[in-house]
């Protein structure tokens, strides 16, 4: 969030709440402010503003508020934890089928495995968001945790942790990591240029 958003939405409060403070709590205040909001974009920051501002009931409560309303749109903009645990199960099942078909590969005389599922099945992992990672550790416990268990254990066990665990997660932490940028190719050699321009 700028710097003038943040000076804006603490008038809007001060202003709401009837407020006439000194300099040095204003001051105080904007850094708060900034230290805890700082990284939020101006959109959210001033929509979720206004929801926290008609719930909060405390002014000394509002920063805590306003978090939470900040937390919520965020979070409106992700899978829910129930969505993440579909697609958990989804790729320990695409894991599964790669280390059945890609992963048995041969042992040579030296004892180096060489079966290319390995690398397939890290990527597939990675490609999680970071608490669906940290919360399994390794692909092989989340294939092991996800295909090897009963109906009735996945139902009663596995999913509820799960789903507390991803409601206790930072919003960051839920995001699904960036997809891999491509490298840029070498330039052409030549360019086209605009023919109104003289050599």
């Amino acid at each position: 969030m700028t710097l003038e958003k943040v000076k804006e939405l603490m008038q809007t409060r001060m202003d709401y709440f009837e407020q006439h403070l000194s300099d040095e709590t204003i001051t105080a205040q904007l850094k708060a402010y900034t230290a805890n909001l700082g990284t939020v974009p101006d959109d959210i920051a001033e929509a979720a503003f206004y929801a926290a501002l008609g719930n909060c009931r405390y002014p000394k409560q509002f920063l805590a508020d306003w978090q939470e309303a900040v937390r919520d749109i965020q979070l409106d903009a992700l899978p829910s934890p129930e969505r993440m645990w579909e697609n958990a199960l989804d790729t320990a099942r695409s894991m599964q089928e790669v280390w059945e078909t890609a992963c048995i590969g041969y042992t040579d005389g030296e004892g180096t495995h060489h079966g290319g599922g390995k690398a397939k099945i890290q990527a597939m992992f990675d490609r999680q968001p970071e608490a669906v990672r940290n919360y399994y550790g390794t692909p092989a416990t989340q294939i092991k945790a996800l295909t090897q268990s009963s109906r009735s254990e996945l139902a009663r066990n596995r999913y509820r942790g799960f789903v507390t665990a991803m409601d206790k997660a930072p919003v960051k932490a839920l995001q699904a990591p960036p997809l891999p940028q491509l490298t840029q190719g070498i330039q052409p050699a030549a360019q086209i240029s605009d023919s109104s321009k003289s050599a």
